[in-house]
Parts: structure tokens; C-alpha cells; sequence
């Protein structure tokens, strides 16, 4: 399971994709239009900022921009920057032994593989033009 910092740093990250032309965006804004703590997206920010996923400019017209194009930036960037390597166990015993520890382990490993696979075939684009859609949606 990934903590707040993975949906927080991404709900930041796709908000400031459909900024995009809009100039820098400040803390305070993605904050309070995502309903983040200020003080806990700075943190966030800042590891995407040392991650090279985002841009940052100091001063009164400063604020967080993209590094890169959003079709260029994965899901599985945001997550690996904020969370770090993504494990469902902390380790895979695929030496001899026990089958049963062998066919556990080799399960984890193939579901890690395919959480993997999505995540960076999953583009900050992509979630982009699904909020835009959604937020077009009416629901009764």
C-alpha cells in the first residue's frame, strides 16, 4: 500500500500539469485547491523537485512548474520519488527450499512486476485528461 505522500505528490503533479502555461504555481495554491497541508506539499515538493520531476523559482512571483512534459512523466516517477522502491515483501527467497516459500515469493515477485509495469505505463498526461474528463461529468 503507498502512503499520502504518493497520492499527495500526485494530486501536486497533476494539478500543476493543467497549469501548464499559467507561469509557476505556488505552494500555497496547490495546497489549498488540492486540500493538502502547506507545510507537508513543501516537503513533498521538494523531493520531486530533487528528483528532477519539477521546477521550482524563489520570490514573490515563484512558485513549482514541470520539468519535463507530462506524457514524459510516469506515475511510477512520482511514486518512486516520494515512496522509494516499490516491495510488497521485504524480501524474495527464489533460492532453493521449501515450494511453498518458493511458489509465495515468485507470486509477490510477479505482482511487484505488474504493479511496476502500470505505474509507468501510467503518465501524469494520463491522469490529467482523466480529471479533466471527470470533472466535465454530472453526477446525480
Amino acid at each position: 500500500m503507498f502512503s499520502a505522500k504518493a497520492h499527495y505528490g500526485l494530486k501536486a503533479v497533476v494539478y500543476l500539469a493543467q497549469n501548464i502555461g499559467k507561469g509557476p504555481i505556488q505552494a500555497k495554491e496547490i495546497a489549498a485547491t488540492q486540500n493538502v497541508p502547506v507545510r507537508y506539499l513543501e516537503l513533498l515538493l521538494s523531493q520531486l523537485k530533487k528528483a528532477r520531476l519539477i521546477n521550482s523559482n524563489r520570490g514573490k512571483l515563484g512558485g513549482y512548474q514541470l520539468a519535463r512534459p507530462a506524457p514524459a512523466i510516469s506515475v511510477y516517477d512520482v511514486v518512486i520519488a516520494l515512496e522509494g522502491r516499490i516491495t510488497f515483501v521485504s524480501s524474495h527467497d527464489t533460492g532453493e527450499g521449501d515450494r511453498i516459500e518458493m511458489a509465495v515469493s515468485g507470486f509477490w515477485m510477479q505482482a511487484e512486476a505488474t504493479l511496476v509495469n502500470y505505474l509507468k505505463q501510467m503518465s501524469i498526461h494520463d491522469l490529467q485528461q482523466k480529471a479533466e474528463s471527470d470533472e466535465q461529468m454530472y453526477h446525480i
